[in-house]
């Protein structure tokens, strides 16, 4: 019998989705023998639910930031989900189990929270009996990751390890390995090719805006404040798939000091990172850890209530970033750090060395790769 392994994302955003992958391709590439699928969360709930509930998420946090941090933090405070949690699952019971039924299942991996709600759901009511591993992709895990069925934690510092001891997890289910991104963050660039192949000046300070997959956050704000520096700087903007946005900016006027190049949706996040001095961006859990990977010093502004507070906070401590309240403060953080004093820059940069976590994938996959063989013989030893 072949081993397999179900990973189970949700497309709410991207992060979730690319750490999914992320293990997928490391453990086709280490695990021999091993079939991976991913499964969307969403497509599991009726195309007019799962549209209504990813609009709705990205509407509030974009438009609605303050509504957004008054619900994270009150669901944290709620302990009793059950009755909630047990109503969905049930209202997808048989999709849910047909998908996992028509192929033997070893392992189930979570990298989002809201399916691993609805298979713990499963576990609880003895309808399901496979080892499950979350993986939380961010620096702060809410309440809703955490169940007493998940067998593996998976977790990006120490810190949020012995948060989740505290909030009553088993030690040894804990494994602080590093949040997974893809090896191309990590590995050797030849950096004047990729300048030439992009079409940066390497003489000047290049800054680097981003806003996600999405394109969300306060990107054409902060263009805007980025132009109004008099130094010449050369400014790289990523809209992700807001193709909206990016009509808009590159149709706009910039400073002629400036040198400015808007980007859509890209693979390359990681040539860019490599030419830039400094990325403002969103504190996501993989972009901040693909950002402090590639040893590029962040600035967050005004970042998402939540979690993105929490990730933006965390390498704040570390001095691998900057967290400034709004973007007011924006342009002269940038100067600070590009012309006044750039020993602080190149401290930065030290620290995110120090902090990263590069091989975060590998340690995830080899222990999923130890889990899967202790399951294994302990299979053959009942034969």
């Amino acid at each position: 019998m072949g081993k397999r392994i179900v990973i189970f994302t949700a497309s709410i955003g991207s992060g979730h989705d690319q750490a999914a992958e992320n293990i997928k391709r490391v453990l086709l590439a280490r695990g021999p023998g091993v079939e991976v699928e991913v499964l969307d969360f969403m497509n599991i709930l009726h195309p007019t639910i799962s549209q209504f509930i990813v609009s709705t998420y990205l509407k509030v946090i974009d438009m609605f930031p303050s509504v957004y941090h008054y619900i994270y933090h009150i669901t944290e405070k709620i302990r009793s989900q059950g009755k909630v949690n047990d109503l969905i699952t049930y209202r997808y019971l048989k999709k849910i189990t047909r998908l996992l039924s028509t192929q033997y299942t070893n392992l189930i991996v979570f990298t989002n929270p809201f399916p691993s709600v609805m298979l713990s759901s499963l576990k609880k009511r003895g309808l399901l009996n496979i080892p499950t591993a979350t993986i939380i992709t961010d620096y702060a895990a809410h309440s809703v990751w955490l169940d007493d069925t998940i067998d593996m934690y998976f977790v990006g510092c120490e810190e949020l390890r012995q948060d989740l001891i505290n909030r009553g997890v088993r030690s040894n289910r804990i494994i602080v390995s590093g949040i997974p991104i893809h090896e191309k963050f990590h590995l050797p660039v030849d950096k004047v090719a990729v300048a030439k192949k992009i079409g940066v000046n390497t003489n000047l300070p290049t800054i680097l805006i981003m806003g996600g997959g999405l394109g969300l956050g306060p990107i054409k704000e902060a263009l805007n404040r980025v132009d109004e520096i008099n130094n010449p700087i050369q400014i790289l903007v990523v809209t992700g798939n807001n193709e909206q946005l990016k009509s808009e900016l590159e149709i706009r006027q910039y400073s002629d000091k400036h040198r400015v190049k808007i980007f859509g949706f890209c693979n390359n996040i990681h040539e860019l990172m490599e030419v830039s001095h400094l990325l403002i961006s969103k504190s996501g859990g993989l972009t901040i850890t693909e950002a402090i990977s590639k040893g590029l010093p962040i600035i967050v502004a005004d970042p998402i209530p939540g979690q993105e507070v929490v990730n933006a906070q965390y390498f704040s401590s570390l001095g691998a970033a900057k967290l400034i309240k709004n973007l007011d403060e924006l342009r002269d953080c940038i100067v600070e750090l590009l012309f006044v004093n750039p020993d602080k820059l190149m401290d930065m940069v030290k620290n995110s060395f120090n902090a990263a976590k590069p091989n975060a994938s590998e340690n995830i996959v080899n222990r999923l790769l130890v889990c899967l063989k202790e399951l294994y013989d302990n299979d053959v030893a009942s034969i």
